[in-house]
């Protein structure tokens, strides 16, 4: 189910996904951070983790501060860190490293395929500039949904955290406390209206500008949805998003026709050793798992091109085999359209018939030599050398014989 996926919207703080996307593949979560100057260009009237200057604090409870809590300070301290990190310059100052970052985001929402997308902070704060479709959110929250601690954080529904500098204004001696609230009410137990078993996350998203936007996930009978909301209402947000996970979960299914190492043929190999069955078992390098309409199951056609057949096209293997030799391609189509591919591969070695040279060829050490493995090159060198062995002892006998019958002749 769709409607204007592609047009161009504000994404307020559901830009965070991306920001949480890029700590989590260019960082160490369990880096000590110093906040800098940077949480300072958070706009006082949106919204904050609360972190403080000086802070040392690792990066994983930052991505926490800024997916639970949405803080915009969390995101510029986690956006400076990381451009630090990817131009390789720790010193780098945070306005520099800011920009190092937004072009991090950009290209790297490019080679998701968001291109309809432009970002220019990590945070979603209001700028006319900064702008994405609903279609490429979706593409960076499957993306981010790949990693563990993304799921992990984004399911967070409540947090207490230390504060850096302030104490418990009743017991001095204890620090106060941060509380970090997910606004995501289909996580929300408490919400009767609005809470959704099925939900995994994601990441809510306000500003005036952008109305209320809504990344969610579910996970139900295995499969996994997402579902994007753009420039809705206050309630709107939540009631879309249930109805369009729940129509996914009605019109699609799990579809996973191979898995990796599953048998796709078994074949008979010629010339293989004496020793050996000589059976060989073709597998699937890679595995097909997806998410697909229900009404297009029927509807996907598989092929299998083999790389070495007969006169019939069957399949046809000859010793020597190795493990891991590609000797096919299967491939999955929907209405003309390749929607999978997997190599086909030998699941074990199979070693030729032995020639008469690779039984008699001694080692330095007196044993013989199985020249199996030395392949096919050794084989044709033997076989050469044999023959013209064998042309040379003929000829010496024919000439024997003729030598012997000319003396004969001669002293008659």
């Amino acid at each position: 189910m769709r409607k204007n996926k592609d047009e161009k919207l504000y994404p307020a703080s559901t830009t965070k996904i991306l920001t949480a996307l890029l700590a989590i593949e260019n960082g160490n979560l369990d880096e000590i951070v110093t906040v800098g100057n940077e949480a300072n260009l958070a706009p006082r009237d949106s919204s904050l983790a609360c972190i403080d200057v000086g802070e040392k604090i690792t990066l994983k409870d930052l991505l926490v501060g800024l997916l639970v809590s949405s803080g915009n300070d969390a995101a510029l301290t986690i956006g400076a860190h990381i451009g630090r990190i990817v131009s390789g310059d720790p010193d780098m100052p945070y306005n520099q490293a800011l920009d190092k970052f937004y072009e991090l985001m950009n290209s790297r929402a490019a080679e998701l395929g968001a291109t309809n997308s432009h970002f220019v902070n990590p945070h979603g704060y209001h700028n006319k500039d900064h702008y994405t479709t609903a279609y490429d959110l979706a593409l960076i929250a499957r993306e981010a949904m790949k990693h563990e601690v993304f799921r992990e954080i984004v399911q967070i529904t409540y947090r207490e955290y230390p504060d850096w500098n302030e104490v418990d204004k009743n017991d001095p001696t204890k620090k106060a406390i941060r509380y970090w609230v997910n606004k995501n009410k289909l996580l929300d137990k408490d919400s009767k209206e609005y809470y959704y078993p099925y939900a995994t996350g994601i990441k809510t998203g306000y500003t005036s500008h952008s109305g209320h936007c809504l990344v969610s996930s579910a996970t139900k009978d295995g499969m996994n949805l997402i579902a994007v909301v753009l420039k809705s209402t206050r309630n709107g947000q939540w009631i879309d998003s249930k109805k369009l996970l729940e129509y996914g979960f009605e019109h699609y299914t799990m579809y996973e026709p191979l898995k990796q190492g599953q048998v796709v043929a078994t074949t008979q190999i010629s010339n293989h050793a004496p020793e050996d069955s000589g059976m060989l078992n073709i597998v699937a390098a890679q595995g097909f798992r997806d998410v697909v309409a229900k009404e297009d199951v029927a509807k996907i056609q598989q092929n299998i091109e083999w790389y070495y057949t007969d006169e019939n096209n069957q399949l046809h293997l000859e010793a020597p085999v190795y493990k891991g030799q590609v000797v096919g391609k299967l491939t999955y189509s929907l209405n003309g359209k390749v929607i999978a591919q997997s190599e086909l591969i030998a699941e074990r070695g199979i070693e030729r018939k032995k020639a008469i040279i690779d039984m008699i060829t001694p080692d330095s050490e007196g044993r013989r030599v199985d020249n199996t493995n030395k392949g096919r090159h050794y084989s044709w060198i033997a076989t050469v050398l044999l023959l013209f062995a064998f042309i040379n002892v003929l000829f010496y006998i024919l000439r024997r014989k003729r030598r012997r019958r000319y003396i004969l002749r001669r002293y008659r």
